[in-house]
């Protein structure tokens, strides 16, 4: 072989990978993209678990309304008067009923009453009622029209998945004509 071609042979080789500063680069550029995409995905998730508990609430609402337009009985109980939506603490909800005593439609002020339970669900994913205070939660629709009984006014309840800035929050707002609706996010 002559010099030429052994040079040529031997740019060849040297060429063939890549040199400790390229290698550098190109990891330092995946850890940046990964670190951007893994946040972007808890973002993601935060959102998404807010919408969920903002329908499943908005769901829960309704569906107590709709127990009061329908007229719902309940098994073994004379008389059911009307439906109550309310939170029993941050993120526990539940849809009471309530019966007729004499003229009066009468349910227990204790909202943890279990014995007029429909239904109670948990917000999940570290959601939150933010505001108002539970004991401001009750929603209660009358039979047979499943009007808002109590003070004419709309209720707005906040949720909240997070902390500090990257806190995220939603709403729900129920007008006192019964109306339900959600509000989109904002951000803290």
């Amino acid at each position: 072989m002559s010099d030429k071609q052994n040079k040529k042979n031997n740019n060849v080789f040297s060429r063939r990978g890549f040199t400790l500063l390229e290698l550098m680069a190109s990891i330092a550029i995946i850890g940046i993209m990964t670190g951007v995409g893994l946040a972007s995905l808890s973002s993601a998730k935060r959102h998404y678990a807010l919408k969920t508990a903002q329908e499943e609430v908005t769901s829960a609402i309704k569906l107590a309304q709709s127990y009061a337009l329908q007229g719902r009985g309940v098994a073994g109980v004379e008389k059911v008067c009307g439906y109550k939506f309310v939170f029993t603490n941050s993120s526990t909800y539940a849809i009471y009923y309530y019966t007729m005593s004499g003229q009066n439609c009468t349910g227990s002020i204790n909202i943890n009453n279990s014995t007029q339970v429909v239904e109670t669900q948990t917000l999940k994913n570290g959601v939150t009622l933010s505001s108002p205070a539970v004991s401001n939660t009750i929603i209660f629709f009358t039979i047979p029209n499943a009007k808002i009984s109590g003070v004419g006014v709309s209720k707005t309840f906040t949720f909240t998945v997070g902390t500090g800035s990257s806190a995220e929050s939603k709403k729900i707002i129920v007008s006192s004509t019964g109306l339900v609706s959600e509000v989109k996010a904002t951000q803290d």
